[in-house]
């Protein structure tokens, strides 16, 4: 353990490097009320992102955690999960999500002011620096957002990068939550932060890529489930090797793979959008993924993946006119419409997915029981324009919707 702050460029600090350091930043901590929290990582050409600091701020100062030269930091998580502890962050669910996929580890306790300030009138997701420009009339440099945090030693440029994204979220939870407090959003907004605590909101089933791949519309059952498979292969594969996903099997080549497994290796090889060089690796695997009998729960979802059926030019100008009435309910209260619903989930919804996140909790209490109806089946909307003045009808049970 060190500290830095000698270096007239950096902000003073405690850099922590061993156990022997780590363990007084608990000891001189125990009790703290908050931390604020940070992390800078390397995603890039790798499948597990490695972790490379954890910058944190307490009322006793700022203290940078070098996670590549300590062997353990379950010191440091302990005090993270810890529910006595807010852990104040900024866009913290990728940083959460490191820390749930590397640790198992998630904090208890949170504020976010990302999310604060998309319910108090600011662009869901705002940046850090223009926040801190407008809540506090603080000018911080982003330059460093993408540099190379695994080098060692970090220049006084990175360090005070580092710590710039943590000494000022205290000032900034205070200002965002007393505003919060102010429009009467707080519990709202308490809710949409809680949701980083649990880790349902870091996890996604087995078979969700394969879902989102709108090739699935035109595959046959057998299809289906081999392009789950390649996609479950592929994640396997890329956690062994430790490799992107990308880097085990391109995401563009996988419909050429589908649509040609039947006619058998050959046809791949004659395929020029694939190198057979990728045919002769991979080839025993594509077959036997192919092969293999299905199982019933492969069966399941094969057969019961939602399609959303062509939006007619009809419907599409409906949901126009809607989502421009979420738009305004938005700007009138203030809340970001990002944060509430996007665009493309009307024609979901209309179609049948029940598992959106406006037909619930505190979006369905701010659009209202009437409005979602109305979002939900808006029948045929007629306009009529005198002088300045619009007036927009939908019409019950005339634009039909179904399901696949």
């Amino acid at each position: 353990m060190k500290s830095l702050s000698t270096k007239k460029e950096v902000t003073s600090h405690v850099y922590i490097d061993d156990q022997k350091g780590l363990k007084k930043f608990q000891k001189d901590n125990a009790g703290v009320k908050w931390m604020g929290f940070d992390t800078e990582f390397v995603g890039e050409n790798r499948y597990k992102t490695l972790l490379c600091l954890i910058q944190i701020q307490t009322v006793n100062g700022s203290y940078l955690i070098d996670t590549l030269a300590l062997k353990s930091i379950n010191i440091l998580l302990k005090m993270i999960a810890d529910p006595s502890i807010l852990v104040i962050s900024h866009a913290g669910v990728n940083d959460y999500h490191i820390l749930y996929n590397l640790y198992n580890v998630l904090p208890k306790n949170v504020f976010d002011t990302q999310i604060a300030a998309g319910f108090l009138g600011y662009r869901y997701p705002v940046s850090f620096q223009k926040l801190l420009k407008k809540e506090l009339g603080i000018n911080i440099s982003k330059s460093y957002t993408v540099t190379d945090w695994e080098k060692r030693p970090l220049g006084g440029k990175q360090l005070q990068y580092a710590i710039n994204d943590i000494i000022h979220l205290k000032d900034l939870h205070t200002s965002l939550s007393t505003q919060l407090k102010e429009k009467k959003l707080t519990k709202w907004a308490n809710t949409e932060m809680g949701r980083l605590q649990f880790e349902e909101h870091y996890q996604r089933d087995k078979y969700h890529e394969a879902r989102q791949n709108k090739l699935m519309k035109n595959l046959n059952v057998r299809e289906r489930i081999f392009l789950m498979r390649l996609y479950i292969w592929r994640n396997q594969v890329g956690e062994e090797k430790n490799k992107t996903k990308e880097q085990v099997l391109p995401k563009r080549l996988m419909a050429t793979i589908v649509k040609n497994i039947k006619s058998g290796k050959e046809a791949l090889k004659d395929n020029r959008t694939i190198s057979n060089r990728s045919i002769e690796r991979n080839w025993a695997v594509f077959k036997k993924l192919y092969d293999k009998p299905a199982t019933k729960e492969e069966k399941e979802v094969a057969n019961n993946i939602q399609f959303i059926d062509e939006v007619t030019d009809e419907m599409a100008l409906a949901n126009e006119m809607l989502f421009l009435l979420v738009k305004q309910k938005c700007a009138q209260s203030g809340i970001s419409q990002s944060l509430v619903l996007q665009k493309n989930s009307l024609p979901k919804a209309q179609f049948g997915d029940n598992s959106l996140e406006f037909l619930s909790g505190w979006r369905r209490s701010f659009l209202g029981d009437d409005f979602i109806k109305l979002l939900l089946k808006p029948g045929t909307m007629h306009m009529e324009l005198d002088g300045r003045k619009c007036v927009v009808n939908f019409e019950k049970n005339t634009l039909q919707t179904t399901k696949k």
